[in-house]
């Protein structure tokens, strides 16, 4: 019925059906999250049944090889994880367990190292480090200021869990978990959404690999005839550059929690696993994952270690992660995969992370390499054919 219409008319009720079909699909946004992530996910692993099928397997044998093996890799990191995770857990709610630990520790490091402490209060201004409330009486004024000094911090130490303050972290706590929830909330609708992804992304990933094709042979067949060739390359080269940057970024995320895993290891800090791919994985959220991985290996540390080897293990093991990370897997991994040069890749980071912030420097590669290919296809043809035209009529003129 719609071909009927006149010209203006057609274009005015398809415009009118777009704009229905985008509210509507934004109105059940929470239901096509799975579906999307879906497609996205199986998108990324197609290429790997492709080329298992090129070696003779068929398409249901090589999907089912792919899920099973994911499956088992997974069930045995998060059985391990878990594992390790419980053990912590409970080496918190110990009363004598890892506060206590720490707490010794602490206390252990400021009689050892008096005489560092000596020296630096020697060359630190007279008031860089005030006292709290009552503790200069306590204290005595008489007494050395290394002395001072490691009672004023004994003084925060033993106080840093009063009631009150036990009370404000509590609210702190409550408050926390209060705006994650209310997070999940608006990306996801509820946590029965998110239990829902988590529970229809494999499923949708796993029918999708076998519908790829039929899907985007319907896409392309009501693409503008004239432009159906060169737009379905286009879409086809973005599709990889993103296929590419997704495999990649998670390959530099295992990579850096296998590192991290057998650095801590063999600096000899329990709960290395839990830690280390832990840390990995949270690197997909720039600076944030790398320093909660650091603070809580520094911690786990100071159970069997002191303070100064606990800093030198953790922070020798973490500093090799993250140069590991910035100069060879980030370039080499992912300049590749998006076929960029290793200086756009680092240009790119800083200026996303200059523009929007840790969300720019999640963004910043596949935008960067996605511009590249819409610049090469669209841009850089009429320019160059505005530069043809000028010189041919520069003589003339």
């Amino acid at each position: 019925m719609i071909d009927r219409l006149s010209p203006a008319l057609r274009n005015l009720a398809l415009a009118v059906l777009v704009a229905l079909a985008g509210w509507f699909l934004w109105s059940v946004r929470a239901v096509l999250n799975p579906l999307i992530l879906g497609y996205l996910l199986a998108f990324v692993l197609h290429p790997l049944v492709l080329r298992l099928e090129r070696q003779g397997w068929r398409r249901r044998r090589a999907v089912n090889l792919i899920f099973g093996g994911a499956a088992v890799v997974f069930t045995l990191l998060a059985l391990t994880v878990w594992w390790q995770g419980r053990d912590l857990a409970l080496e918190l709610v110990r009363p004598d367990g890892l506060g206590s630990k720490v707490r010794a520790r602490i206390e252990q490091a400021l009689v050892e190292h008096k005489d560092e402490i000596h020296w630096l209060v020697q060359i630190l201004p007279e008031q860089s480090a005030p006292a709290p409330e009552g503790a200069e009486a306590a204290i005595g004024d008489e007494a050395p200021a290394a002395d001072r000094l490691i009672a004023v911090v004994r003084e925060w130490w033993h106080s840093w869990l009063t009631e009150e303050q036990q009370a404000q972290a509590a609210d702190l706590g409550a408050k926390a978990v209060a705006g994650a929830l209310h997070l999940v909330q608006n990306v996801f609708g509820s946590v029965f959404a998110l239990l829902g992804l988590v529970v229809l992304l494999p499923i949708y990933t796993y029918f999708l690999l076998f519908e790829l094709e039929r899907i985007h042979r319907f896409v392309q067949r009501y693409m503008p005839s004239r432009d159906r060739e060169r737009l379905t390359r286009i879409a086809g080269q973005v599709g990889e550059v993103l296929a590419n940057f997704f495999r990649g970024r998670l390959l530099v995320c295992f990579a850096k929690g296998l590192f991290l895993t057998a650095g801590l290891f063999v600096a000899g800090v329990d709960y290395a696993l839990l830690i280390g791919m832990g840390t990995g994985f949270l690197t997909l959220i720039p600076f944030v994952g790398a320093a909660a991985g650091f603070a809580l290996a520094l911690v786990v540390a100071l159970i069997e270690h002191s303070v100064v080897s606990s800093l030198v293990r953790v922070g020798i093991v973490f500093a090799l992660g993250e140069l590991l990370e910035n100069y060879v897997l980030l370039p080499k991994i992912l300049g590749d995969s998006l076929g960029l040069h290793p200086i756009v890749v680092l240009f790119s980071l800083m200026a996303g992370a200059a523009s929007m912030g840790m969300f720019g420097l999640i963004l910043a590669l596949p935008l960067t390499a996605t511009i590249v290919i819409l610049v090469r296809e669209f841009v850089l043809p009429i320019l160059a054919q505005l530069a043809d035209r000028d010189g041919q009529t520069e003589p003339g003129a």
